[in-house]
């Protein structure tokens, strides 16, 4: 029986300015978190992804909603950390 060594199925995050049409979502991203999320640098292999992403962030986020912009971070960290997530 032969054994084969498995490949590392994740795939390492692109250089930020890898896809310069996808400046403005990181903007978006760095004016909401702070920092552009590895989830991102890593889709962005697919640019129509992160585009979709950054607008679905927009509109989950914005500040015109009728629940607190505060309140929907607090949510989404308590939804986050209850996943195991370390975001």
């Amino acid at each position: 029986m032969t054994s084969q060594a498995k490949s590392d199925p994740r795939l390492a995050p692109m250089p930020i300015d890898a896809n310069p049409d996808l400046k403005d979502a990181f903007a978006n991203s760095v004016r909401s978190l702070g920092f552009v999320p590895n989830s991102m640098l890593i889709l962005q292999r697919k640019p129509q992804i992160v585009k979709a992403l950054s607008q679905l962030s927009a509109a989950v986020l914005a500040p015109d909603g009728e629940v607190d912009r505060g309140f929907k971070r607090l949510i989404a960290h308590m939804a986050s950390r209850a996943s195991g997530c370390t975001y």
